[in-house]
């Protein structure tokens, strides 16, 4: 037996895969889609960032030729990255692991070379200029941009701060002895990064979660605006969307469609007798032994009133269906309710019927006519089962 949500409230992935899934799905496309929107504009800060370096460096006075290489070696890894789009939506886990390695060897290489133009600076120049000044400012910017953007994945963040920092640093204090003390401070700002790198990280986390939690409520609130609280089975909304998508498949495929309309007898006096709380217990009870003897896969069983159920039958003809219903309503009258020492005794009116496609022009022609007949089965003093 199945239980169809109502599409417009469940997304098409929850109904699919399932909450976790979705969750999942939801996840890998989040994180990957930031950490492509926000790895863009790095390579083009790296152009930028690497022009100043050699049109301010004293070397590289008069070889302004020189700004082609990183300017074209940056604008290339600007458009591969923009090319490495991510995974379209229903992707598989995999498919995001192998996307986020070869992105992530893009970052990190657009890193290497920035840091690679910020070491040979400092071995060249080997005193505090304007080029030297420039390499560190930005070299300090783009492992604080890193720390930030990158949260979602802290582990290659630090790995790509190292890259950033590591080199240049290491010639500032043992090669370079005039730019110690910049070396010595860029130390301490690496410490600090570190730090703020956690905290991004734990922030990433917390925001996720709540967006995930949003996510949980939203299917909850659905779930329980198609489900009548009592029973746990779908209640009228949830037919109502249910039959009708059914019951026009089967009628564009012309395939047999069966229905039962169940109204269990005198439940008023029941109520009347035993209290409410005995009759919420007898339809609980109700309920069970329908899951029970309506249980395949492609059946669908809902509560649509008080004490109105029906159940949705693809693929049974008459006979099948009046011979469900018939069973359905000899096991009702042989199971008591049992509350405490007492045991209450239910009986059912059961309206049986098919689709039938040369007169039924919409879902509620079908549906009218097994009604019609649960009325009759009342009228001919009940517990009976009735075709339309």
């Amino acid at each position: 037996m199945q239980y169809i949500s109502d599409p417009s409230l469940v997304s098409t992935e929850y109904a699919q895969f399932g909450l976790g899934q979705e969750i999942d799905a939801y996840k890998n496309r989040r994180l990957t889609n930031d950490l492509y929107t926000r790895s863009l504009i790095g390579p083009l800060f790296y152009m930028i960032a690497s022009g100043l370096t050699i049109g301010l460096a004293d070397y590289f006075q008069g070889r302004f030729w020189l700004l082609v290489i990183p300017g074209f070696a940056f604008l290339f890894l600007w458009w591969q990255r923009y090319r490495h789009r991510p995974p379209i939506p229903g992707a598989d886990h995999q498919e995001y692991d192998t996307w986020n390695r070869q992105h992530w060897c893009l970052i990190h290489l657009g890193a290497l070379i920035w840091s690679g133009i910020a070491t040979m600076t400092a071995c060249i120049e080997l005193h505090t200029n304007n080029a030297v000044i420039v390499t560190m400012i930005t070299t300090i910017a783009f492992s604080t941009a890193a720390s930030h953007s990158f949260a979602m994945y802290p582990q290659q963040a630090r790995l790509c701060i190292v890259e950033f920092v590591l080199p240049s640093t290491l010639v500032y204090l043992f090669y370079a002895v005039d730019l110690r003390a910049i070396g010595v401070a860029i130390c301490i700002y690496f410490v600090y990064l570190m730090m703020n790198l956690y905290g991004n990280a734990k922030e990433y986390r917390n925001q996720i979660q709540t967006e995930v939690m949003l996510i949980q409520s939203r299917v909850d609130l659905a779930q329980l605006s198609l489900t009548d609280a009592l029973t746990g089975l779908p209640n009228r909304r949830s037919y109502e969307a249910t039959w009708n998508h059914i019951w026009r498949i089967a009628a564009r495929k012309n395939d047999v469609l069966g229905l039962l309309i169940i109204d269990l007898d005198f439940f008023k006096k029941v109520n009347d007798q035993y209290g409410h709380l005995a009759g919420d217990a007898c339809l609980k009870h109700f309920a069970q032994i329908l899951r029970q003897q309506i249980r395949r896969d492609s059946d669908v069983v809902a509560r649509i009133g008080g004490e109105e159920f029906v159940a949705i039958l693809p693929g049974i003809n008459n006979e099948l269906a009046y011979s469900m219903a018939e069973n359905l309503r000899c096991v009702l009258a042989e199971m008591p309710c049992e509350i405490a020492t007492q045991k209450i005794y239910l009986t059912a009116s059961i309206g049986v019927g098919i689709a039938d496609w040369r007169i039924d022009r919409i879902p509620a022609d079908t549906f009218q006519r097994v009604d019609k007949a649960c009325y009759q089965a009342k009228e001919q003093g009940r517990n009976v089962v009735k075709r339309a």
